[in-house]
């Protein structure tokens, strides 16, 4: 069981208050080349998000299970959270404490390469309440390809933003706000009828309930922001209000820079 993994890793760690840490020249050189968001920012930019990541790192135990963590694994997670969170200056991600990185896939028993191995991310509620797993194949896979509209840590931190007012039901604290809550849980209930029905290009585990749509939908966003507002235009207008990012104009800006170039 998952408790049990938890319970014999936590056992080989004594936690202790993490020292400042300043980011490499390694580290720096892992943003620019695999974090599309980061290569997209100005140089004070830059600089904003690598403070925020490192403040990530410092605060967040980051621990391998079946692995050693590398120093790409932990840019590419911190990077995850401050994509997110890039629009909320003293945004702070208190729902969670340690992320456990493992070798592939597993299933609700925690077992690997069985034929019901498909869980490749998940955020801890209850007893596992502050952990993240993440699937380090999954993490990688996430950075790699920009186009498939796929990124499983973008996936649980977007759980773990809709985690903030108590609960993962789909529905973020602003959201929750009365004059936005009727509107968008009407819009998520049409998207998932269209996903149902064969109807549309968001990928289907994001019909399985509403807080997979949110973090589906997410993961959309910040991979293909341009599709998603030619194709779903107030969906991408939602999550522009909540996220309080244009992602979609920053990419086109930047493609148009370097076609100027």
């Amino acid at each position: 069981m998952l408790h049990t993994i938890f319970n014999r890793i936590r056992a080989m760690f004594h936690r202790q208050a993490p020292d400042p840490i300043v980011m490499s020249l390694e580290q720096r050189a892992y943003l620019q080349s695999s974090v599309s968001f980061y290569q997209r920012l100005d140089a004070h930019d830059k600089q904003r998000f690598e403070n925020r990541c490192m403040a990530f790192i410092n605060a967040t135990e980051i621990v391998g299970h079946d692995l050693e963590v590398s120093n790409l694994d932990e840019i590419l997670i911190a990077a995850s959270s401050v994509i997110l969170a890039w629009g909320f200056e003293r945004w702070h991600y208190v729902k969670v404490d340690t992320v456990y990185l493992v070798s592939g896939s597993f299933n609700d028993s925690s077992e690997f390469q069985r034929s019901d191995s498909n869980i490749s991310g998940l955020v801890g509620t209850h007893h596992l309440r502050g952990k993240m797993i993440l699937s380090q194949p999954a993490l990688h896979h996430g950075f790699a390809n920009d186009n498939d509209r796929h990124n499983v840590a973008i996936h649980e931190f977007a759980h773990l933003i809709d985690m903030a007012d108590g609960d993962i039901d789909g529905l973020p604290r602003q959201l929750a706000k009365h004059s936005y809550a009727l509107p968008w849980l009407d819009l998520v209930a049409k998207k998932i009828q269209d996903i149902d029905s064969g109807k549309s290009d968001i990928r289907h585990y994001g019909a399985t309930n509403n807080a997979e749509f949110f973090s589906v939908a997410t993961e959309y966003f910040f991979e293909q922001p341009r599709t998603l507002k030619r194709k779903h235009p107030k969906l991408y207008r939602a999550l522009e209000d909540f996220y309080q990012q244009n992602q979609a104009d920053r990419l086109r800006a930047d493609r148009d820079a370097k076609k100027a170039l």
